[in-house]
């Protein structure tokens, strides 16, 4: 999740950096913010309670379904599109191995004060799972190590951060407005034959 904190705070900052104000957001028509509050909260009950793994799955399956909906609704929104792709990603590799499998190796990377027997006995919340042989997509799994956030992520979640981060700093900018046309005098027209 840290990564997503990070791109949003980066979104932030270079929107505010570039010369955005937070009102410039409320000039875009967002919609159905509560389905995306839903669909968070939904990710926050399973890591910080203590769910049985199938009503975490439940949860977290729940909570891409809200995800993605809200990011349909909203995909003229620049940056969305990136955003849809990354959950999209995430969705299918969570509900083709029933949660995201975790590469041993990335973790060993990051935490290099486990042993691979402690590796294999993380337990994780429901979301997510060490790798095992019979887990399906992995390559979009959490593969890829971010040794300075201690975290390994999936290549959906380096996406959906890069789209974050340009749907906030977006959000930010000031609309622009069509450009109006200048109207030429019928003398300096050209006249087609």
């Amino acid at each position: 999740m840290s990564i997503l904190l990070f791109s949003l705070v980066g979104g932030i900052a270079a929107g505010l950096v570039a010369g955005g104000r937070p009102r410039y957001a409320s000039l875009r028509p967002i919609r159905w913010v509560l389905v995306l509050l839903a669909g968070v909260a939904l990710q926050v009950v399973v890591v910080v309670t203590d769910v049985d793994e199938t009503v975490g799955l439940g949860l977290v399956l729940a909570s891409y379904a809200l995800l993605i909906l809200f990011a349909l609704v909203n995909i003229r929104l620049v940056g969305m599109p990136i955003v849809l792709v990354g959950l999209l990603l995430n969705g299918a590799v969570i509900t083709a191995n029933q949660g995201m499998p975790v590469r041993a190796d990335a973790i060993a990377t990051v935490d290099d004060s486990r042993t691979p027997a402690e590796i294999l006995a993380l337990d994780f919340d429901a979301k997510r799972h060490v790798e095992t042989p019979d887990d399906r997509l992995t390559i979009l799994g959490d593969v890829v190590p971010i040794e300075p956030l201690r975290q390994v992520v999936s290549f959906g979640d380096l996406i959906l951060a890069f789209g974050l981060l340009d749907l906030v700093f977006r959000l930010l900018r000031p609309l622009a407005l069509p450009r109006r046309r200048e109207r030429v005098p019928a003398s300096q027209a050209l006249v087609l034959g």
